[in-house]
C-alpha cells in the first residue's frame, strides 16, 4: 500500500471547487455538525452516492425547507441538485454551492410541503397568496417578475411620438 499526502488533505465536506458542473445526490442522512473555526453549528446532508457531506448555508436551507417541508428527516430519501456558483460573501464574490430541486418526471406525484398556520416565511406567504408551496417567492411575499420569452419582446412596445 502507497501512503498519497494528498490522502490527508481530504474533506469531510463537498466544496464548489470539487463540481465542475451539476450534480443530483440522494439524500441518506441529516446531522448537525460543528464547523468552521468557530465550530458553529449547522445541519449538514449525506448522500447515498457520495461519501462527503454537505453543510447548509442559510440559503440551502430555505430551498429545501421550502420543497420538502420544516423537519428535516422528511428530506431523507429525496433528490437534489447541488450545482457551483458564485455567490456575495462578506462582500466579496466566492465560489458556493447551491441546491435546487429537480423538475418531476411526467407522471410523478409532487409531495407539498405543509404551510405553516402562520408566520411571515414564504410557505406561509405561499398559502395566503394560495400559491403552489414550491413557487419561488421574493423577500416581500411576491412571486418574482417573469422574463420577456423572447429579445424582440423587449423591443414591441409602442411609443408614441
Amino acid at each position: 500500500m502507497v501512503l498519497l499526502a494528498s490522502d490527508y488533505n481530504k474533506s469531510r465536506f463537498l466544496k464548489a471547487a470539487d463540481l465542475k458542473s451539476e450534480k443530483k445526490f440522494k439524500i441518506k442522512d441529516v446531522t448537525e455538525e460543528l464547523v468552521g473555526e468557530e465550530q458553529e453549528k449547522k445541519p449538514a446532508l449525506w448522500f447515498t452516492n457520495d461519501e462527503r457531506g454537505l453543510v447548509l448555508n442559510k440559503t440551502n436551507i430555505r430551498t429545501l425547507a421550502g420543497a420538502y417541508g420544516d423537519p428535516m428527516k422528511d428530506w431523507i430519501g429525496k433528490i437534489i441538485v447541488v450545482f457551483p456558483t458564485m455567490a456575495n460573501f462578506r462582500g466579496r464574490m466566492v465560489d458556493a454551492l447551491r441546491v435546487r430541486i429537480p423538475p418531476l418526471k411526467h407522471g410523478q406525484a409532487a409531495v407539498p410541503a405543509k404551510p405553516k398556520a402562520s408566520g411571515n416565511g414564504p410557505t406561509a406567504v405561499a398559502a395566503k397568496l394560495k400559491l403552489p408551496v414550491d413557487e419561488e417567492i421574493d423577500d416581500i411575499g411576491e412571486p418574482p417578475a417573469q422574463p420577456y420569452t423572447t429579445a424582440a419582446d423587449d423591443f414591441d412596445d409602442e411609443v408614441d411620438f
